[in-house]
């Protein structure tokens, strides 16, 4: 090889290594304008979510009777499988604190681990997993086909916002019901924990003074947990599956695609919400 071939490949090797870094690159700004993107557009639409929902004049009778329509949805139709889970839950960690706290002489610390445990962890996440994958996912399909259909565009051309009629009643019942579903799977797995314990004999107390030894020992930190994790968690899960699915664009097949991804980020975006409110109370 002779000198003068040398420069020529040292340039080519640069020149490569630049392309290398500048799509690089390019493709992390896109990455990052996308996201910026979608966190503005999540944060206009939650903002005017909330702005609607405390006017009066939002809830007209066809907007309220599509509320009570996605509230027997999202919670109504829900409540069998959470008092079935709760009902399990109760037998799995509620019998197990008691029976093992009661073996090792540590029975005062029943109430404690079980707020700890139960009321302000496993209950608002289970129950914001099961709504996100079956009502979270329902309105997604729901607004994605009602837009591919043309439907969205029908109600906009009679004068009805579909804003409002079709994203503000979804949103408001999902965090309604997520808080209400959360409080029956709490007293279903208590009691169902108390009956498992009291009928092999691992108790010696009442049910009376069971709840109201739980209670007790919740301070204002983790009344306030409850609908805090609850209603942010369905605030925020309703209007992602809502702007995912009014944003549905072409065929159905576009609709299938999205379908995993929103109900993967809702589920994300509930383990951090719960992280966050746990750090901060």
């Amino acid at each position: 090889m002779s000198e003068s071939q040398v420069p020529a490949v040292n340039h080519d090797s640069q020149t490569a290594a630049k392309v290398r870094s500048s799509g690089f690159a390019a493709i992390v700004g896109r990455w990052a304008i996308y996201q910026v993107r979608g966190l503005i557009q999540f944060t206009g639409i939650a903002v005017a979510v909330f702005r609607q929902s405390l006017r009066p004049l939002t809830w007209r009778r066809t907007v309220r009777a599509e509320l009570l329509e996605q509230c027997h949805q999202v919670g109504m139709r829900a409540l069998p499988f959470i008092l079935i889970t709760g009902s399990l839950v109760g037998f799995g960690v509620v019998y197990q604190a008691i029976y093992w706290l009661d073996l090792f002489g540590q029975t005062e610390y029943n109430a404690p681990i079980l707020v700890t445990v139960l009321v302000r962890e496993v209950a608002p996440l289970f129950v914001a997993l099961t709504v996100i994958g079956r009502s979270g996912s329902v309105i997604l399909v729901e607004l994605g086909n009602m837009r591919i259909d043309g439907q969205v565009r029908m109600l906009d051309a009679q004068g009805v916002d579909p804003f409002i009629f079709l994203v503000v009643p979804r949103v408001v019942a999902v965090s309604v019901c997520m808080f209400s579903l959360t409080i029956a799977f709490i007293a279903v797995a208590l009691v169902s924990g108390f009956l498992a314990g009291n009928a092999l004999g691992s108790m010696d107390f009442t049910l009376q003074d069971f709840v109201f030894g739980i209670l007790s020992k919740m301070g204002p930190e983790d009344f306030a947990t409850i609908p805090l994790k609850t209603i942010s968690t369905g605030f925020v899960v309703a209007v992602m599956a809502g702007i995912a699915g009014l944003s549905v664009s072409g065929s159905r097949s576009d609709l299938l695609a999205v379908l995993p991804r929103c109900v993967t980020k809702s589920a994300l975006t509930a383990l951090l919400i719960s992280i966050l409110l746990t750090l901060l109370l």
